[in-house]
């Protein structure tokens, strides 16, 4: 085998596993992005279900702030 085909040879193993690396990290963060955005789409959901679901407090006329004239 001569060098330039064995030179080949390793650049291409080379380039396969590098590709592999980057294509593996970049899934990490657009999975890690894509659970961002979903944690922040659905908070205000669940925070509204939660507000109608557990008894809170009703504020009556007396508890609001007084206002000075």
């Amino acid at each position: 085998m001569s060098k330039s085909t064995l030179n080949f040879w390793i650049l291409f193993a080379v380039s396969l596993i590098l590709s592999a690396i980057v294509i593996a990290v970049f899934f990490k963060i657009l999975k890690a992005v894509l659970f961002l955005i979903l944690i922040l789409a659905l908070a205000p959901v669940i925070y509204i279900l939660l507000k109608l679901i557990m008894p809170g407090k009703k504020t009556g006329e007396g508890d609001k702030l007084k206002t000075r004239h």
